[in-house]
């Protein structure tokens, strides 16, 4: 990582090195809030516009992009080689990913069809989760005993 800051112009501080690393590790659609949560465990020092400013420049230097669902939290996910898309769940705010490989050829068919030239895919599909959905399931089942019993 020093390396790549170094040749990009960008100086490594313990701060920074701290920062980055604590991103690599939380995994994949960290928002800002948990990454400096994460942070501040280890180095109370660090603020949250240190954090945020460290997240903005991992995205420069191409490592990661932002993320945004519509639910009002920009999330920051790390670049991998393989287009992929995302299953959020309306309820829980989980975050799923899964490979895009099947449907590329499709979206390059109809961006050739469209004489688009596109330059990146974000593919994202709302919904709910299996655990939602069953939580759902249940409440509805305890909701129909209730009504039954009032009924009776």
């Amino acid at each position: 990582m020093k390396e790549l800051l170094r040749t990009k112009g960008f100086k490594s501080t313990p701060q920074r090195e701290l920062i980055f690393d604590c991103f690599f590790s939380l995994g994949k659609h960290v928002s800002v809030d948990e990454l400096y949560q994460k942070v501040r465990e280890l180095d109370p020092s660090v603020g949250h516009s240190t954090v945020w400013r460290n997240l903005k420049l991992i995205c420069q230097l191409g490592l990661a992009e932002e993320v945004n669902i519509g639910d009002g939290i920009t999330r920051y996910d790390r670049t991998t080689p393989k287009p992929h898309g995302h299953f959020f769940c309306r309820n829980c705010k989980k975050l799923l990913e899964f490979d895009v490989g099947s449907v590329m050829g499709a979206l390059v068919e109809a961006a050739h069809e469209f004489e688009f030239e596109p330059d990146g895919y974000k593919i994202e599909v709302q919904g709910y989760c299996s655990d939602c959905r069953q939580d759902d399931r249940t409440n509805d089942v305890a909701t129909r005993s209730a009504n039954d019993e009032r009924k009776a």
